[in-house]
């Protein structure tokens, strides 16, 4: 079990290094990022062109 929480800690810290590579240091830095990255995503499949979709069936 040790194991697993060393594990799941070193992961955690690298989870941190890698925010705070992108100026994530704080819960709410993160709340606002991935919430204005949703709405990135949001507003590029409403404007994306349809794909036509042939029925293979």
């Amino acid at each position: 079990m040790a194991d697993k929480e060393r594990s799941n800690k070193e992961k955690a810290e690298n989870l941190k290094a890698i925010l705070s590579g992108f100026g994530i240091h704080t819960n709410s830095e993160l709340d606002s990022a991935l919430s204005d990255a949703l709405e990135a995503m949001t507003i590029g499949i409403m404007t994306e062109k349809p794909m036509k979709v042939r029925n293979t069936a």
